[in-house]
């Protein structure tokens, strides 16, 4: 008995002498120095320190785009983010005018994209039901430090929440015009809304075709309108008759200034004034017939510069392109200005981490100097430069001089829904009537879906 604790015993101290050597080696393993093979292991073993992060694989981030928005300096910001975080950005661009449907059929589907470039304003949230869909950001550090506090203020809810957040420039559509044209046809940007059909008459005597209307995709067609509104429908209703709209207080087929736009479109096309075939005009052609001098003017917002700079060259920006607003039926008009798009992450993203890292790391300076070079605009970030374009001076002017308002979509909850495909029929029959018609009943459609205050 003795003989077999004694054996005991032994092999104990045995077991306890070989378990201190072990733990001693360890100890010494990582305190010494090591080549890189041996700390990346290191790092990765379960033994490394608790504060040490993993390493992780890289991973594909996905990035939607409406297609009218240029991806140039997007995809210089994510070739740099990938160099410094290993993780790569897919661009997917989607078409401009089915972008806001695609996007919500995805959503409906599951398929959530890790971040996505949305329009402006809280009324996306609305569209998106953010609360339940989306990544929060109102006390995100390092996101709102350099954004200018009337952007950031536009971003947020009445209760201060903010799931998008701003990226760009303040934006303008209107009227872009050859200035070669003009000079052929002897005009200046017009006085009022007469001498703009006068204008646009005396372009046709020279030969070329007043306007390019790009039928066959529909969203360009709303420009016409959207211009229009600041101009002509803002001056009668006002502030208070928007926010009456806002609740279903006031409908669209009762502004007379509204029908009225209508009705110049129409005119436009009973002047002749036109392109041949503008049921299949196309955004792409259009930039073509504009830069080669064929058309004098378009309806359009300044996704199209960038478009232009890089068929026609930056000298063709610079010299040959103007800017005037929609003139109504006394003075030039009002210019109209949107806020800068915003960035959003599905709360369901894939890789949610990494996108929240991808949305910081656009909103560097870096990141912005880089946006800013390829997309000359009024910046919206504190301490940004950035060089603007003639047509952008232009618009600036009217802003310092009080003559600009933010487009009525932005400030509208419910959306004018399907508007596009509303004006390419309208462009078919010319039913004044019909299409106003449409337009509000879409409206009404719209902010019931969304369960809107007055819409019930």
């Amino acid at each position: 008995m003795r003989k077999m604790k004694a054996i005991y015993l032994l092999l104990t101290v045995m077991l306890v002498a070989l378990s201190l050597t072990a733990c001693g080696g360890n100890k010494k393993e990582n305190a010494s120095p090591s080549s890189g093979a041996s700390e990346s292991a290191s790092a990765s073993s379960p033994a490394a320190s608790p504060s040490a992060e993993p390493k992780k694989d890289p991973v594909t981030l996905t990035f939607l785009i409406p297609n009218t928005d240029d991806v140039t300096p997007y995809n210089k910001i994510f070739a740099e983010f990938q160099k410094q975080t290993g993780n790569k950005v897919e661009v997917q661009a989607l078409p401009g005018g089915d972008y806001d449907n695609m996007l919500k059929t995805r959503f409906s589907t599951g398929d959530f994209p890790d971040v996505f470039l949305m329009q402006p304003g809280t009324k996306q949230y609305v569209k998106l039901r953010a609360d339940e869909t989306l990544y929060e950001w109102s006390k995100e550090a390092g996101v709102w430090d350099n954004i200018i506090e009337s952007i950031a203020e536009f971003q947020k809810t009445p209760e201060g929440l903010a799931y998008g957040v701003p990226f760009g420039k303040t934006g303008q559509m209107g009227v872009f015009y050859n200035k070669d044209v003009f000079a052929k046809a002897g005009v200046e940007p017009p006085k009022n809304y007469a001498d703009f059909i006068e204008i646009a008459q005396k372009i046709k005597a020279a030969g070329v075709t007043p306007f390019y209307e790009a039928v066959k995709e529909g969203w360009p067609t709303q420009i016409f309108y959207l211009s229009g509104w600041v101009s002509q429908v803002d001056q009668a209703v006002g502030a208070e008759g928007v926010q009456k709209l806002n609740v279903n207080g006031m409908k669209l087929s009762d502004i007379a200034e509204l029908k009225d736009l209508f009705a110049k479109s129409k005119e436009l096309k009973a002047l002749d004034l036109f392109q041949k075939n503008a049921l299949s005009g196309t955004y792409d052609e259009m930039q073509n017939e504009f830069g080669d001098g064929k058309v004098g003017m378009i309806f359009m917002l300044d996704g199209v510069l960038p478009q232009l700079e890089k068929k026609f060259g930056k000298e063709f920006l610079t010299d040959k392109v103007g800017f005037f607003p929609f003139p109504s039926a006394t003075d030039a008009g009002t210019a109209m200005i949107t806020p800068p798009n915003q960035l959003m992450v599905p709360s369901k993203a894939k890789h949610l981490e990494q996108a929240k890292e991808l949305v910081k790391f656009m909103l560097s300076q870096e990141s912005i100097n880089t946006f800013y070079a390829s997309q000359p605009g009024i910046p919206i970030f504190k301490g940004a430069t950035s060089e603007m374009y003639p047509v952008q001076q232009t618009v600036q002017g009217f802003i310092d001089a009080g003559k600009s308002t933010v487009n009525v979509q932005n400030r509208l909850t419910a959306s004018f829904l399907d508007l596009g495909k509303t004006l390419q029929n309208f462009h078919i029959d010319g039913d004044v009537d019909k299409a106003i018609n449409e337009m509000a009943a879409n409206y009404i459609k719209d902010g019931k879906s969304k369960r809107l205050t007055g819409f019930e």
